[in-house]
């Protein structure tokens, strides 16, 4: 029996039209052994093509013996552990066997193959490791063609792949292939020319554009400035009924889409058919998890209901999120994967955008520690901790009080972990002995709201792989696990979370309906403290979820910090540019984030700005020498901005550094100060 996918496949086949200058230079490379061009970086906008493109490389691969594979960088954990593991796992190795020379061993038992990586821009601090470590290493026999809606420049400049490594761009389509590719569609040739007119030749759009031919008969008139997005509202309004275009509604708005979800939502008895109908939709793709759509048409469906009708888009979204809560309530072996789909939801949400890496959600998974889980925790804590809090993290792990969440990269590995004590199990000795225990239960004893039997769980110490204040997705899901300890737990009294510096973290407790306790800021060696709570009693979970619905979708609601100016994008193009002027105060005169609150809540006089500004900069540069880890980073950012080398080149010297290296810990430095400053511009 023919599967969904080979049908779909199929299709998608038949459709596909043009690209031949860069298939052909694939091809050569298929034919000749060894390949005289190893390496194949296609680049473009999304829509482009260049999924398409590479199925039928693969299809090209098929046919000239050359066996291949294909890796979806969404899917992978952004380190070289990471891919290794993902890329040893699709040649069959065991995860916890996946180090490079086991990996290259089993590759070389292939003596023809080609390796397939798509949505390279969610790899983008890792390409220099691709080239300078894994890729030289394959055998000469091996292809491989990456995709990336961004081109990373060193694969024109790097000398080891100038002659091994082909560049291609990729744009819209002639007028010639369009026309072909709508005659594949059925759509009648009446309507070519004003479809290749409207869409410029670019891929989805005269796809969107040719479903509403399809189901209307005509092509729109005009087209105002966002052309996704009014392609697919026109497209959702000619969905055949109302169960059909709710269904393309929860589609857009769930990460995932399975048949179980439009039983929940939409209708149980047509679900199959419903699943079927979007299945076969030409901008809705496929995965083991389930369907999802496009990101750009995504994007447009959900935007289109929700300003069209925001009590329609409330009521989808609360359907989708109690269909998750439900199934991670059922079953906590699945209750990892619920969760993320759960925190996906928040995504409209502007105070959550800078605490969530919403592109990694799933890739790493939490569960139930074990005492084989110490030596890990030990390692762990002693990267991210200072020494005083070392001996307190393995004590307390293994006490009858306080249990132990692990955040997995992969079975048996560890990259993040939660200690949370039941409070209110301790005697008065146990909790005195520790500052934090006690600071918290003298605040919830004053608040006078404790009952008998209740559960007092505080999450002490919050430990994730590149530190707290870093979005990852260790973060997403070590905050996952605490969140499915507020769903499960029915003797829940009040849950209080410990972070390093508190003021990061205000916008998002705020948010969420947590208050920051009295009384418990602390500090160990020079590392802030403090701790936020939420009263189960006061505000059970059901009302808090109702309060919760308009946040988690970008409502107003009371004592939610409002938008910043800039957006994510530009703040952060503002910051790289102020990095690069900060020895030279005129031009950070003209910065933009001289308007933020950044740098307007702390200036005393209009004239400080500048100052205050150049102030923020360094603290913030600074901060990241508070982990011994992340001490690389700081260094590569002194000699480059705050006490410049000169020169990249003098700077990557004095640091003793290859050249990419330091260009590796410059990009990761700056990332790092553009999340703690925009942390603090949403405050």
């Amino acid at each position: 029996m023919d599967r969904l996918l080979d049908r779909l496949q199929a299709r998608a086949a038949q459709c596909f039209v043009g690209r031949q200058r860069e298939l052909a230079l694939i091809e050569s490379a298929l034919a000749d052994d060894p390949p005289r061009v190893s390496v194949f970086v296609i680049h473009g906008a999304g829509g482009i093509g260049k999924t398409s493109l590479l199925e039928q490389v693969r299809r090209l691969a098929k046919a000239r013996g050359v066996a291949s594979l294909r890796l979806d960088a969404r899917d992978i954990e952004p380190t070289p552990h990471g891919f290794l593991r993902a890329l040893g796992t699709a040649l069959e190795l065991d995860p916890g066997d996946c180090t490079l020379g086991r990996v290259l061993e089993r590759w070389a038992q292939g003596e023809r193959r080609l390796l397939v990586l798509d949505t390279c821009e969610h790899l983008s601090h890792l390409e220099g490791w691709l080239r300078r470590t894994l890729l030289p290493e394959l055998p000469d026999s091996t292809r491989v063609v990456l995709a990336s809606r961004a081109l990373d420049p060193d694969w024109q400049t790097d000398p080891l792949w100038h002659e091994g490594a082909r560049v291609i761009g990729l744009g819209n389509l002639e007028p010639a292939h369009c026309e072909r590719h709508l005659g594949a569609r059925g759509v009648p040739e009446q309507h070519h020319a004003q479809i290749v007119q409207l869409s410029r030749g670019h891929p989805l759009a005269m796809t969107l554009l040719s479903d509403v031919v399809l189901a209307t008969g005509q092509v729109p008139d005009a087209l105002g400035p966002d052309l996704v997005r009014q392609l697919a509202g026109r497209f959702t309004a000619q969905a055949e009924s109302d169960m059909h275009r709710r269904a393309l509604e929860v589609c857009a708005h769930a990460r995932v889409t399975t048949e179980s979800l439009l039983a929940e939502t939409v209708d149980r008895a047509h679900s199959h058919a419903l699943f079927e109908w979007l299945a076969g939709l030409s901008f809705i793709e496929t995965s083991a998890a389930g369907l999802f759509p496009h990101d750009l048409v995504r994007d447009a469906i959900d935007d289109e209901l929700y300003w069209r009708d925001r009590a329609r888009h409330r009521e989808t979204h609360v359907a989708v999120r109690r269909y998750l809560i439900a199934r991670a309530q059922a079953n906590e072996g699945q209750a990892a994967a619920h969760t993320f789909d759960i925190l996906y939801l928040h995504r409209r949400s502007p105070v959550m955008q800078p605490f969530v890496d919403y592109g990694s959600l799933g890739s790493m998974m939490f569960e139930r520690a074990g005492a084989d889980d110490l030596p890990a925790l030990r390692a762990l804590a002693h990267s991210e901790l200072p020494a005083a809090q070392l001996l307190p993290v393995e004590r307390w792990f293994s006490h009858p009080a306080v249990q132990t969440w692990a955040i997995r990269p992969a079975p048996g590995e560890l990259a993040g972990a939660t200690l949370v004590i039941d409070l209110a199990l301790l005697g008065d000795k146990e909790r005195a002995s520790e500052p934090v225990f006690s600071a918290v239960w003298d605040a919830l004893e004053r608040a006078g709201t404790m009952r008998p039997g209740d559960c007092q769980l505080l999450a002490r110490w919050n430990l994730a792989a590149g530190g707290q204040r870093k979005r990852s997705a260790a973060m997403n899901a070590l905050q996952m696990s605490q969140f499915y300890q507020w769903l499960t737990n029915p003797r829940l009294g009040s849950f209080i979370i410990c972070v390093e510096h508190p003021q990061h973290w205000a916008p998002m407790m705020t948010h969420i309906g947590f208050a920051e306790l009295a009384g418990c800021r602390l500090e160990f060696d020079g590392l802030p403290l403090g701790c936020y709570a939420h009263d189960w009693r006061s505000e059970p979970l059901a009302e808090w979820l109702e309060v919760m619905a308009d946040r988690e979708i970008g409502e107003e609601a009371a004592g939610r910090a409002a938008p910043p100016r800039l957006s994510r994008a530009e703040f952060e193009q503002s910051v790289r540019d102020a990095l690069r002027a900060y020895a030279q105060p005129a031009a950070l005169a003209s910065n933009p984030l001289l308007a933020t609150p950044l740098v307007t809540r702390s200036a005393a006089q209009p004239g400080d700005s500048v100052a205050t500004l150049r102030s923020a900069l360094l603290e913030a540069a600074q901060g990241l020498r508070s982990i011994p880890r992340n001490e690389k980073f700081w260094r590569a950012l002194e000699l480059t901005y705050f006490r410049p080398a000169g020169s990249q080149e003098l700077a990557a010297e004095r640091l003793g550094l290859p050249f990419g290296t330091y260009r590796y810990q410059l990009a990761v430095g700056v990332e790092r100060v553009v999340e703690v400053l925009w942390g603090q511009a949403q405050h």
